[in-house]
């Protein structure tokens, strides 16, 4: 068990080893996707910003996991499933998706004494799921925002 109360606590007390001991301190860089200026939503959980789906429910990992923030662990994995989400989408879907989630990479300097995250993984674009700790302000934690797009609307190169 970890020894810092969680940012969510209170929601995650009601899931079963939530988070579970596989989540630990870490210290490395990390990305995540966001808005340019930066806004609050960027570090919300998706349970907080919205109900769950009726379908997590039932799902105690998936609920967990809605409660901690997504991130990646480097900007080409980021990156690469931006695009893969955003090219399957239709035109009105792209602007939404933009919204919802911004257009800009932030690189976020992670240290040990604000949250607990799981192991990048391989098979998702090096996803992992941060929980963070009450008190923290991870817009403080921003080292450098990237583009995603490019002037013309064209994905960033990188």
């Amino acid at each position: 068990m970890h020894n810092q109360k969680l940012k969510y606590q209170k929601q995650l007390v009601q899931f079963p080893d939530c988070p579970g001991d596989e989540f630990e301190e870490v210290e490395k860089e990390a990305y995540r996707w966001v808005h340019q200026p930066l806004i609050d939503k960027d570090f919300l959980p998706v349970n907080i910003i919205s109900k769950p789906p009726p379908r997590m429910l039932d799902d105690s990992d998936k609920m967990c996991m809605g409660y901690g923030l997504s991130m990646f662990d480097t900007f080409e994995n980021a990156l690469a499933k931006y695009k893969k989400i955003f090219r399957k989408l239709r035109s009105h879907q792209k602007i939404q998706f933009k919204e919802d989630k911004g257009n800009y990479i932030a690189l976020l300097d992670v240290t040990k004494n604000i949250g607990v995250a799981d192991k990048p993984n391989e098979k998702n674009y090096g996803h992992f799921t941060f929980h963070e700790y009450e008190e923290i302000d991870l817009q403080e934690k921003v080292k450098d925002l990237y583009e995603i797009f490019k002037e013309n609307g064209e994905f960033v190169d990188k």
